[in-house]
């Protein structure tokens, strides 16, 4: 937000140059790395409404629409083979989880439970994602949907609950969450039995993310 509008930057971490690669008219957010590092999903504004595009994360060049709808969609992310896309949608009248391919196509609604399920996240083996569900009203928990049996699995019971990321080994799901009026990070086990909260004496935290395995 430097000039004053959402522009999506890549930055090395060695030398901390960085570069833009989505600077278009309107607003450019929710960057998504393919696993091949060669490319991005983005969420573009330039042709209107809130949609999807993949781009080069060289030069941000080589930009390709995927979505095509009237409806908001937003937080795109890679499955770990980079064929399939997760991201949030409201096309059917609030925010739910879809899939589609990366090549196009239509669009596969994979939430049904609650009227509000956002922030998909693939687990590293891809049988499963992470995401945020709204449960009695104001209460927002980390959950997990199976994409075989497609039952769903609460993890998490706190009031603001968000951003939840798997570990590189699929075990824990690291995860943003509010103590006594500021951010901290939390885990937890991917099958609920484990939590423990990461604590900072100062500041506030917000939208944790694991990074890869070192190879």
């Amino acid at each position: 937000f430097e000039q004053k509008k959402p522009i999506v930057y890549v930055q090395s971490l060695t030398t901390g140059k960085r570069r833009a690669v989505a600077r278009y008219w309107g607003s450019n957010s929710a960057p998504a790395w393919s696993p091949d590092g060669r490319r991005l999903a983005v969420v573009l504004t330039k042709d209107g409404g809130s949609q999807i595009y993949l781009i080069n994360s060289s030069d941000g060049g080589n930009v390709t629409r995927l979505t095509y709808s009237s409806a908001i969609d937003t937080e795109p992310n890679f499955s770990p083979d980079g064929s399939q896309l997760l991201f949030t949608s409201d096309r059917s009248g609030g925010p739910q989880i879809y899939r589609m391919a990366v090549t196009g196509g239509p669009a596969e609604r994979l939430t049904f439970e609650g009227s509000y399920n956002v922030t998909p996240r693939y687990s590293p083996d891809g049988k499963s994602f992470t995401f945020i569900q709204r449960r009695s009203g104001t209460r927002f928990s980390v959950a997990v949907q199976d994409f075989a049996t497609r039952q769903v699995q609460v993890l998490t019971d706190g009031n603001l609950d968000e951003s939840p990321t798997f570990a590189p080994n699929g075990k824990l799901i690291l995860y943003a969450t509010g103590a006594r009026g500021r951010g901290v990070l939390s885990a937890v086990s991917s099958d609920g039995r484990i939590k423990q909260r990461l604590t900072a004496d100062v500041g506030d935290v917000r939208e944790p993310a694991w990074g890869p395995f070192q190879k």
